[in-house]
C-alpha cells in the first residue's frame, strides 16, 4: 500500500475521532508530500477536515520528501520521524513543528 493511500485511510479515521477533529479547527494548512520513488500529492488540514489531494500545493506550510517506504512507515507510526530526519532519509523543510503535528495526528488516528 502506497503511503497516499494509508494517509487517505488514516484521514478517514481521523475524522471520526473527535480528539483530532478539536485539534484541526480554524485556519487551513497544507503540508506537501514528495515521495522521492511516487507520485506527489498534499494533505490539507484545517475547517474541520482533513483531505488527500494529487500534485503540488502552491502554498505549502512545510514539505516532507523520503522514499514512499519510509513515508508509508512514518504515518503507521513504525519509525521514528525525528531519527528519520537525523540520519537523513527524511527531508523537511519549511514549517517543521507543523509537519511533526501532522505525523502525531496520523499516528494518533492508527491506533
Amino acid at each position: 500500500m502506497s503511503s497516499k493511500d494509508i494517509l487517505k485511510e488514516l484521514a478517514g479515521k481521523a475524522s471520526a475521532i473527535p480528539e483530532i477533529m478539536k485539534n484541526i479547527t480554524g485556519s487551513e494548512k497544507q503540508y506537501q508530500i514528495n515521495p522521492t520513488d511516487s507520485t506527489h500529492y498534499y494533505v490539507s488540514v484545517g475547517n474541520g477536515a482533513l483531505r488527500v489531494i494529487d500534485g503540488d500545493s502552491k502554498s505549502a506550510a512545510a514539505t516532507i520528501s523520503a522514499t514512499d517506504a519510509l513515508l508509508s512507515d512514518l504515518f503507521l507510526g513504525k519509525v521514528d520521524p525525528i531519527q528519520s530526519f537525523m540520519s537523513g532519509k527524511l527531508k523537511v523543510s519549511g514549517d517543521i513543528f507543523g509537519a511533526q503535528k501532522l505525523t502525531d495526528l496520523m499516528k494518533k488516528a492508527g491506533k
